[in-house]
């Protein structure tokens, strides 16, 4: 017998069961409609939810930005009240701004003429008192502010300076700014949308907002949000309609977004899915009989679809299901199998991206291994070749002369690829700090353009500086490292005898610093990938063009932790190309009388070494003996501590990493042995993050210095020590 057949004996034999078996399917039909529903109901109250989030925040990072003006640092607030009310006027949605001590005195009320008495707000609620003791933005709950006479609420954000809380920058918000946010929202009229502050108070309703702002939740609404911060309940408005309520308080703000959805609209789904089920079971019980033949070609032909889609989905084949399948369960099984198919091939995809993604960045691990490798090898190789030298060739030969000079010169090579390295690891992970001043960016860009000048990079080049002062607030050696890094790429690309300018101007309240070149420009497909990490140009095996590919993407972070941008432009291959730096400007500061430079001089010191590395200790002291000084030298802690005891040194170095106690631990003991003595501490260490530092100065050292140390640098240093 066919499928046909069977179907047809099976549906005269078993209608009962049939019809039993579809009533129990259409209540979980009907169950899975009602929770259908509900889910989007609450997911719609998450996303509401989430825009007033977003609309508050948006008030918070605008006080935020305010509250960071220079002008609150001046005396009088002549200039920030200037500020303020320019804020004031492109906020539409804030209706005043203060400032106020932290005993809650304003001393700044953008309503209030200034010169007229101010009042106390630190009791009006409880937003003010959160400010002072969390030190975070706040904002606060409905209230009638004694100024406004109108209800409304405010977000409050401190003013911190030297780690205390100097102000309290107010703005107060108009509490129809939620409102026009929950009519955006185009809820059905029958609909009630409704956001309540902490207190349960109503400060915007899509139904009746000018009678129930201020109001209290209804007693339902209330009730539910004692029992927990979300869910879904029946209960009455406050007009005592029955409805349903999705509701959810927010995490940031502890406001909460509540729908009142009649109940009718609910009952309405499960009702319609009852009825189009009774209406298929009434139609199949009536026509079983007559239409059996009928109605087992129908289930067969779609079951033969569904069987072969489903081999074709084994193949990996595209999966064609029928359009119209008229068998509740034979359409489920159909649209599990599209879902199905769906999820396979998305599966696919994503299995097939990560492995693209993974293979990328294995050649991008490969690549940059290869640099790394190459750039560490040339002045390896050199630095051996020199050694060398210096090994066979008498010490006042030109060959000896010039392989002291390479040494130097590709020491620093190597010092500043670790750096680089460093200074891109510190950034990435966000460890790096920044020593901000008010600085002249013009003067940054001269020096280091200078410096070069003095180091022969511009041989070959033409370099054009259009010197304009502007002033930032910014770290002075991260501003020379972004000049620096902007030079380098543009002399890497730019042949010789073609032009490169560095102009710098203000614009629109920023600081733009560009660097624009005469070299071989970008391809329009890579301009989005310059300021990758360990993103290279074209080179070929001399990698003359060369380097680890970290310094556009250091420029990139510096700038932006300077609360800036940086741009690459270029019209294509061999038109050059422009970056351009933009960050923040700031007003000139006063002129402070530089102190008279006094060069340090060191006289002859004892000075004790304790470093486990043989060749490094025996280099240091042999750079310190020839500047004078009496030196004495120990390979680990313990035989340090006794060299002490017996030399009494004037200065001790002290590596950190020691074979048998650490360099923090020696200093304690050295400190506890002399705690009235003048011996001074130095740390050598190869970390030099702040933590590190500030560890070494509570141990009890005097400077810490990090690997490895520049001769100038620990002269300069021991001529400190009086």
């Amino acid at each position: 017998m066919t499928l046909r057949s069977y179907l047809v004996v099976l549906t005269l034999a078993t209608l009962l069961p049939v019809a039993i078996f579809a009533a129990v399917m259409g209540v979980f039909f009907v169950e899975s409609e009602r929770e259908t529903f509900r889910r989007g109901a609450e997911e719609r109250t998450r996303a509401v939810l989430t825009a007033i989030d977003t609309e508050l925040n948006s008030s918070i990072g605008a006080a935020h930005a305010l509250a960071a003006a220079p002008s609150l640092l001046e005396p009088k607030l002549h200039n920030f009240r200037q500020v303020a009310a320019n804020i004031l006027g492109a906020q539409p949605n804030w209706i005043n701004i203060t400032l106020a001590r932290p005993d809650g005195q304003q001393i700044m009320n953008m309503r209030v003429p200034d010169g007229e008495p101010l009042p106390n707000i630190g009791a009006v609620d409880g937003s003010f008192e959160r400010v002072l003791r969390t030190g975070a933005p706040v904002v606060s709950d409905l209230y009638v502010a004694p100024v406004l006479k109108q209800w409304n609420f405010v977000v409050r954000v401190p003013t911190i300076r030297d780690g205390k809380i100097k102000y309290v920058l107010s703005a107060a918000v108009n509490s129809d700014a939620i409102g026009r946010l929950i009519r955006a929202q185009h809820l059905p009229p029958d609909w009630v949308g409704v956001v309540l502050d902490r207190n349960n108070r109503i400060v915007a309703r899509s139904v009746n907002p000018e009678e129930s702002v201020g109001q209290l939740a209804s007693q339902s609404l209330r009730d539910a949000l004692a029992r927990s911060p979300s869910g879904w309940f029946h209960g009455t408005t406050i007009e005592g309609t029955v409805v349903y309520t999705p509701y959810r308080r927010s995490e940031t703000t502890g406001w909460v977004f509540a729908m009142g959805i009649p109940a009718s609209a609910v009952e309405q789904v499960a009702t319609r899915a009852t009825w189009i089920l009774a209406l298929g079971l009434l139609a199949a019980v009536g026509l079983a009989v007559a239409l059996a033949t009928i109605v087992g070609r129908r289930i067969a032909g779609p079951i033969g679809s569904l069987a072969a889609a489903t081999q074709a989905m084994g193949r990996g084949d595209p999966v064609t299901l029928p359009h119209e399948i008229r068998i509740s369960e034979v359409h489920t099984l159909a649209a599990a199998l599209h879902e199905a198919a769906q999820a396979i091939h998305e599966r696919h995809d994503l299995v097939e991206r990560e492995k693209e993604a993974l293979r990328a960045a294995d050649r991008s691990k490969d690549e940059f291994l290869a640099v790394l490798s190459h750039e560490l090898r040339t002045p390896l190789a050199a630095l051996t070749t020199a050694a060398h030298i210096l090994r066979v060739a008498d010490p006042g030969h030109d060959a000896a002369r010039q392989a002291r000079g390479i040494i130097d010169r590709q020491t620093k090579q190597m010092s500043r690829l670790v750096e680089d390295l460093l200074d891109i690891s510190r950034v990435t992970m966000g460890k790096a700090s920044l020593q901000r001043e008010a600085l002249d960016l013009a003067g940054v860009a001269v020096s280091v353009i200078a410096a070069w000048r003095v180091a022969g990079r511009f041989d070959h080049h033409e370099i054009a500086f259009r010197d304009t002062s502007v002033w930032v607030d910014a770290d002075r050696a991260r501003m020379e490292q972004i000049v620096s890094n902007l030079l380098d790429n543009a002399l890497k690309f730019t042949p010789a005898g073609r032009k490169i300018e560095v102009g710098l101007r203000e614009e629109n309240g920023e600081a733009v610093l560009q660097v624009s070149d005469e070299g071989e420009g970008i391809a329009p497909d890579a301009i989005g990938r310059v300021f990758d990490l360990f993103a290279q140009g074209e080179h070929g095996p001399d990698r003359s063009k060369g380097g680890l590919g970290i310094g556009l993407a250091l420029v990139k972070r510096l700038t932006e932790m300077h609360g800036g941008t940086v741009a690459a432009v270029s019209e294509g291959p061999g038109k050059g190309a422009v970056f351009t730096v933009r960050l923040p400007a700031v007003a000139r500061p006063h002129q402070q009388p530089a102190p008279a430079a006094t060069e340090p001089h060191a006289g002859p010191r004892r000075v004790l070494i304790i470093e486990d590395n043989d060749d490094a200790r025996q280099m240091l002291r042999a750079a310190l003996a020839l500047d004078g000084h009496e030196v004495r030298e120990a390979p680990d802690g313990a035989t340090g501590l006794a060299a002490a005891a017996e030399a009494r040194p004037d200065v001790v170095l002290i590596d950190i990493g020691l074979p048998d106690i650490d360099g923090y631990e020696v200093a304690r003991r050295l400190r506890a042995d002399q705690p009235n003595g003048h011996i001074a501490l130095i740390a050598l260490s190869g970390y030099g993050q702040p933590g590190d530092r500030q560890r070494a100065l509570d141990a009890g050292f005097d400077v810490h210095l990090t690997k490895p140390v520049a001769t100038e640098l620990l002269k300069s240093t021991l001529a400190a020590f009086r």
